[in-house]
């Protein structure tokens, strides 16, 4: 099993006995950076269907991000496949709860899923995730 991080391989052991890695390809829509216009309505905001290849998956059907680092563009994204699939239950698992913004310090990782409503938690998964 190849993981895209070192946080991935740390986390795996301790998930319940078959949980997948990559779990599911998941379906969002994403705003185009590439100059286009729609032919039905002519606006500039044009999405296009991308896919999001999921961290885990756990044998209670609960998927889980896992992040070291958590960008903008990462944010971003994680905001539009949990939008574009409501009924998945995507929970994020981040390596330390770090700064949006290391620069102002005014929110963190843990403060910006609170305000989405998006479950969070810090360095391992919680008993009560595997038992719900």
């Amino acid at each position: 099993m190849k993981f895209r991080s070192k946080f991935e391989a740390r986390i795996y052991p301790t998930l319940p006995e078959g949980t997948e890695f990559e779990g599911d390809t998941l379906i969002y829509d994403k705003r185009t950076t590439r100059k286009m216009v729609c032919q039905d309505c002519s606006s500039v905001r044009v999405l296009q269907k991308a896919k999001y290849l999921t961290d885990f998956k756990m044998p209670n059907g609960i998927y889980l991000e896992a992040k070291g680092y958590f960008p903008s563009q990462d944010r971003s994204k994680m905001e539009s496949v949990i939008k574009g699939n409501p009924d998945c239950d995507i929970r994020m698992v981040f390596q330390k709860d770090g700064w949006v913004d290391n620069k102002k310090k005014h929110l963190k990782y843990s403060e910006w899923c609170t305000r989405r409503k998006i479950k969070w938690c810090v360095g391992k998964v919680p008993e009560g995730w595997m038992n719900e």
